[in-house]
């Protein structure tokens, strides 16, 4: 006779570990090809070019954007899009609401003191010292 083994709390834990890695990858993604361009990490400490709550990166009003500053945003949003695509088909969820699931990830850690972001509210702040980035309200607490 055949015992039935029961389910500990590890046998539940080891889809949640793989599916937080995998989610964790693929929201470094962004992050990295983009800390890999330095011109855009140029622009973007220079106040020109700025996280969106979209997922995407965007130009600060106002800015005197060059033409090769533009072109490399273009082809980091391009590939964002690409990474969003798959990630949601995959997931099961549509492009708009990967791409938030990043936006969020970005928003939380990884806009610096200077740097210029455009919230849910579609206004571009700066980050400063003293007021964290204001956090869309999709995003998780």
């Amino acid at each position: 006779m055949k015992r039935a083994r029961a389910r500990s709390s590890i046998d539940f834990l080891g889809p949640m570990l793989l599916g937080a890695l995998l989610l964790a990858a693929a929201l470094a993604i962004p992050a990295r090809a983009q800390a890999a361009d330095p011109v855009v990490a140029q622009a973007r400490a220079a106040g020109e070019v700025g996280e969106q709550a979209d997922g995407y990166l965007g130009f600060a009003p106002g800015a005197a954007v060059s033409a090769d500053v533009r072109s490399h945003v273009d082809q980091i949003n391009i590939r964002r899009r690409a990474l969003y695509t798959s990630r949601a088909q995959q997931r099961a969820v549509s492009v708009n609401e990967m791409a938030a699931a990043v936006a969020c990830e970005i928003f939380q850690g990884r806009i610096a003191v200077g740097e210029r972001y455009r919230d849910e509210g579609e206004q571009w702040r700066q980050r400063t010292a003293s007021q964290p980035v204001s956090m869309p309200s999709f995003c998780p607490s």
